[in-house]
């Protein structure tokens, strides 16, 4: 008996980001795609999210290869992480997503675990059981796939990141008459792109904001900064293009715009002359109505170049009234407050501001509703399940599909669910899922963080910490000396902060001395103290702290 065939993500569903698909059919897993997550102010400083990968752990042996769709990060920032986890057998990618690959990986010294191989439109490779095809398709980045897998039970297709723009500035318009030949196979499956499923009609070209773009420039009395996503790499040749007819000279300011354009520009991408692009440093010798910033920071990140540039921080530009500041980029959910702060700081530097709901200076990479449904009538899968998308987009986009009546069945998934098909019928399995989560990455420090340590940072953010020194003695069954609390981070009174102090000292010390091995509840002699101190706060102020108890040894 043929094994059944499976999909399922550890990432990307239901949310925005992390993209991290897998299909399954008897010893055989492909990986699609691999990306990040990236907090917003929720998340309390941290820098990146990155998937759970102790299921790919588990079945490293089974993993013949994983291929990416294209070069942005939420589809290939956790390659390097889980290339410390385990050894993949190959990936395949376009070029310019291997090279952005290569440098992550070089940056986290995994490059002797990576084996990666240019894959480009029409090309075919085998992986297991697997056959993958690659199929090109629009999108906001160079250089993006949709794949066409072949399994023992039938083909699926998956839409990648997408739109169809008939008139795209750079490149060619999406392979539709490859989508319609695959439709007269009898897709099984169809996994398709969901990010803009609440939205009617059909998307913008991205050729359709030039002249908007090029008004804005060629008016402007003075420095034109323009915050975008680095790997835009269609809008950064926009963008040059019009600084070249308006005399303006270009600049790049953050990292991450640096390594992009200079990638594309080396491997040919950008076809521009290279006096165009001046150094930074080098910006105070022109005038100031000569000037062009391409910036990081569109989504207010923070330690971004337009973060420091809106605090008059950078090294090399300062705000000036009459400066223009157009934000060529769409606001991702979760990032408003974050961008509102930049823009209102932008304005009190004196600076006039566009951005998308003002302006046409951005169009979506993304599929809108008609997009999604005329690649349904495509492909005409016989099953669909929705991806990329929060859960909202996916439900969205499974009404599309049923409303369609192109396919003879929708499903809704969340990351670890399992999708599978045993020849016969398909089904969500209720009895058995995949481990998933997230791994948090702060800093230099990317051994991760798990769940516990994040609620602690949000609980000290929220109410406060209070720390509790016992000393005590060499078994930890007699206090030295009374218990001592101090208190970080509350908004109230010193009397009150001084009360509170005071009641958790003598409260911590009952508790103490009145702990048994065997209480009710379960506790350690160091929860019973921290419940004891918890309860104090909560009874004064309505709040729950970090409390951290320490045990110090005499």
């Amino acid at each position: 008996m043929q094994a059944p065939l499976r999909v399922m993500a550890l990432g990307g569903l239901g949310e925005i980001g992390m993209n991290l698909m897998a299909v399954e059919c008897g010893s055989d897993i492909l990986l699609i795609d691999c990306g990040v997550l990236f907090p917003d102010l929720y998340w309390l400083g941290l820098d990146l999210v990155v998937p759970d990968f102790t299921w790919l752990i588990e079945n490293e042996k089974k993993i013949r290869g994983l291929v990416v769709t294209h070069g942005h990060e939420d589809h290939i920032g956790a390659i390097p992480f889980l290339l410390k986890k385990i050894k993949l057998p190959i990936i395949y990618c376009s070029r310019f997503a291997g090279r952005l690959i290569t440098e992550k990986c070089q940056e986290h010294g995994v490059l002797d675990r990576l084996t990666i191989y240019d894959a480009k439109p029409g090309d075919r490779h085998d992986l297991g059981c697997f056959n993958v095809e690659f199929i090109h398709v629009t999108h906001s980045t160079l250089e993006t796939f949709a794949l066409a897998i072949e399994t023992p039970h039938g083909l699926i297709v998956h839409s990648g990141d997408f739109k169809f723009d008939e008139k795209p500035y750079q490149g060619p318009p999406s392979d539709k008459k490859r989508f319609k030949e695959l439709g007269k196979q009898n897709p099984l499956l169809l996994l398709s792109d969901s990010t803009n499923s609440e939205r009617c009609g059909h998307s913008q070209s991205e050729s359709d904001i030039h002249d908007e773009l090029n008004r804005l420039v060629a008016e402007a009395p003075a420095a034109v900064i323009v915050a975008l996503f680095a790997s835009n790499v269609h809008r950064v040749h926009q963008l040059m293009d019009i600084a070249s007819k308006t005399g303006r000279k270009v600049f790049l300011s953050g990292r991450s715009m640096e390594r992009y354009v200079n990638i594309a520009i080396e491997e040919n991408y950008l076809p521009v002359k290279l006096s165009l692009l001046q150094p930074i440093e080098e910006i105070q010798k022109y005038n100031r109505d000569e000037v062009m910033v391409l910036s990081t920071g569109s989504q207010g990140e923070a330690r971004s170049s337009l973060l420091r540039l809106s605090k008059n921080e950078s090294r090399w530009l300062k705000i000036f009234p009459e400066d223009v500041v157009i934000l060529s980029s769409r606001n991702i959910p979760g990032n408003e407050k974050a961008i509102s702060s930049v823009v209102n700081q932008l304005y009190r530097l004196g600076a006039t501001v566009h951005y998308e709901d003002m302006k046409n200076v951005h169009v979506s990479g993304h599929a809108y509703q008609s997009e999604q449904l005329e690649l349904l009538k495509l492909v005409k899968p016989r099953f669909f399940i929705p991806v990329h998308g929060e859960y909202r987009h996916l439900v969205v986009h499974s009404r599309t599909a049923r409303e369609s009546k192109v396919c003879d069945e929708a499903f809704v998934m969340e990351n670890g669910a399992v999708w599978e098909y045993n020849g016969e019928r398909a089904k969500i399995l209720e009895d058995f899922k995949i481990p998933t989560g997230r791994h948090w990455i702060f800093r230099e420090f990317d051994g991760g963080m798990d769940d516990v340590t994040i609620k602690e940072r949000r609980a000290a953010a929220r109410a406060g910490v209070v720390v509790v020194d016992c000393l005590v003695s060499k078994r930890a069954t007699e206090l030295s000396r009374k218990p001592q609390a101090s208190l970080t981070g509350f908004l109230s009174s010193e009397k009150k902060n001084a009360q509170m102090k005071e009641e958790i000292e003598r409260l911590a010390e009952d508790a103490f001395n009145q702990w048994r091995p065997d209480n009710p509840d379960g506790l350690t002699r160091e929860q019973a103290v921290a419940v004891a101190a918890r309860k104090v706060v909560r009874k004064t102020l309505d709040a729950k702290p970090l409390v951290i108890v320490n045990f110090l040894n005499v």
